[in-house]
């Protein structure tokens, strides 16, 4: 924006800087920005299903179609990236599911769909930005990932409000969206970040949930263990015969980008309906994972493991549907700590390296939150 009278003068055409009008110079935002893009999407659905209602068996099943048509314009285009395109595909998402009620209080459940997840407006958009160490860039050709998940779960429901539930699962991915740090095909040495798919991933494992309660006071837990594994092609650095370093291309099998082995909650809940009492003390754990994938072997970011708490307390004013609540979250300030593991290295002696076997890269602190307010409910 700029002032309508670039030339009005103080004491003259104004006596106050609240009386100065401005014209906005550019209605489309700013020149050559990342953030100035346009962006759609739209899906049409359609399901077919098919239920029986025999006990103790129940069978639910169906078949979803969607149609995507996900899209971007930038306002201003930056290189010679094309400053429009789209994403246009049908995918068809098949779901079975078994629950035999062996009891009123317990469930057995079996099922299979397929589900997807479509890139974020953002990431398909071909923006550039130019970062101290590395470029950070948009991926126009990224694609959907689609599962095939298979579920087994048993589910004991004791008492209202209580339930143990213990759970099997598989899943395989198709071309998941990881972020990684990889060359410039054309340019060479330049580095640059951003989201692509880099091949087929599976995930299996176990979790593990259950809601107790001692009159007004209860516990629940719940625990994931994840075994994920994908397979990627990575750069390595070794000597030829003649003694010369040479860079040749290898394959490594590693966890996904972003999924942790052991993520684990325990709350300690406090209700109270007859005074209007609802509380919830909750700690978290989320175990090391993949933070940034590394086009290099052994270079992978990971984000350290690490325990967050938050808390949370409401009180109903009476039968007046008037809430007074309270949250606080990151009590503990934990903080994000990216570092690389170095095998058979020690670096305690240097300044902030800490970490055993591991070079820090950086460690951020988000500090504590709290929100206080009040809520009615019609």
């Amino acid at each position: 924006m700029r002032p309508s009278n670039p030339f009005a003068v103080y004491g003259v055409d104004f006596t106050d800087y609240n009386q100065i009008s401005y014209a906005i110079q550019n209605p489309l935002g700013s020149v050559a920005s990342a953030l100035n893009y346009d962006a759609t999407e739209q899906t049409t659905s359609g399901y077919l299903q098919f239920r029986t209602v025999d006990k103790p068996l129940e069978v639910i099943g169906g078949l979803r179609v969607e149609h995507t048509n996900q899209g971007y314009a930038m306002k201003f285009p930056i290189g010679e990236d094309n400053p429009t395109g789209s994403q246009i595909y049908t995918d068809l998402l098949p779901s079975l599911n078994f629950r035999y009620r062996s009891n009123p209080l317990t469930n057995w459940r079996l099922s299979y769909f397929r589900s997807l997840n479509r890139p974020g407006f953002f990431e398909i958009v071909p923006y550039r930005i130019v970062n101290e160490e590395y470029q950070e860039r948009g991926n126009p050709n990224l694609k959907r990932a689609i599962a095939d998940n298979v579920d087994l779960r048993y589910e004991f429901f004791p008492r209202p409000l209580e339930q143990f539930m213990v759970g099997l699962f598989y899943k395989h991915i198709k071309d998941p969206i990881e972020y990684t740090l990889q060359k410039d095909a054309i340019r060479g040495q330049d580095l640059y970040y951003g989201p692509g798919n880099f091949g087929n991933a599976t995930n299996f494992g176990l979790e593990l949930d259950a809601i107790k309660y001692f009159r007004q006071w209860g516990v629940k837990a719940n625990y994931t263990y994840t075994n994920s594994s994908i397979t990627t092609p990575k750069s390595k650095r070794i000597r030829n015969a003649q003694g010369d370093l040479q860079t040749i291309t290898v394959n490594q099998t590693r966890a996904l980008y972003g999924q942790s082995a052991h993520i684990a909650n325990l709350s300690l809940l406090y209700r109270d309906t007859n005074h209007g009492w609802d509380g919830q003390l909750a700690a978290s754990y989320t175990g090391p994972r993949i933070n940034t994938v590394s086009q290099f072997v052994d270079n992978d970011l990971y984000q350290k493991g690490f325990i967050q708490m938050d808390a949370s307390l409401e009180k109903r004013i009476g039968k007046t549907g008037l809430l007074l609540f309270g949250k606080a979250n990151n009590l503990l300030n934990t903080p994000a700590e990216i570092f690389i593991r170095n095998i058979n290295k020690n670096n305690g002696d240097a300044p902030n390296q800490d970490l055993p076997g591991q070079t820090l890269i950086r460690r951020d602190f988000y500090q504590r939150s709290y929100v206080l307010g009040v809520r009615y409910k019609l």
